[in-house]
């Protein structure tokens, strides 16, 4: 296959400097590490078995859980011949964590659960809380960010969030 240019650093000469947050592969060490050391061989897109790994406006890999979920199969981490990993595969594969937005259906009395019904860590439960449709309940300890739930909700209600409250994409 072809070596893609770094279009990160032609961008950067050209004044074009991107602020968008996108989520990287699992357990990447930072966005500076990835994005100084990813060669853009595109072998963990091609690799990945939920075929969620695409390309950023800069041609940098980022997981797109709109088209699926992540297995943690390890395959993107294992082609790579960058060091751009975290070895411990015990701590949160991503810097941010699983957010639901206000324009969730039945936070506004509409009745769906299509994030529990996918969620098999059962992570988010539904209960009944001084209303007549059931309520999402988030236990954090119990995710595995997988984002099986962002590709099935219908409001696209359900965010990756980190510390600093930024959004990605």
């Amino acid at each position: 296959m072809e070596k893609v240019e770094n279009l990160g650093r032609r961008n950067l000469f050209r004044g074009r400097v991107s602020k968008e947050n996108v989520l990287r592969l699992p357990w990447v060490i930072s966005e500076e590490v990835f994005t100084s050391n990813c060669d853009q061989c595109q072998d963990c897109i091609s690799v990945c078995e939920t075929n969620i790994i695409t390309r950023d406006s800069n041609g940098y890999p980022k997981v797109d859980f709109s088209k699926g979920e992540c297995t943690f199969c390890n395959k993107c981490n294992e082609v790579c011949e960058k060091p751009l990993f975290h070895q411990n595969k015990e701590s949160n594969p991503w810097p941010a964590t699983i957010s639901l937005l206000d324009k969730c259906l039945a936070k506004n009395q509409v009745f769906c659960q299509s994030c529990q019904d996918v969620c098999e860590t059962r992570a988010i439960k539904f209960g009944f809380v001084d209303t007549s449709i059931p309520q999402p309940n988030l236990n954090l300890d119990d995710c595995t960010s997988c984002g099986a739930c962002i590709e099935v909700c219908p409001q696209s209600a359900i965010q990756f969030v980190d510390k600093e409250k930024r959004v990605y994409a």
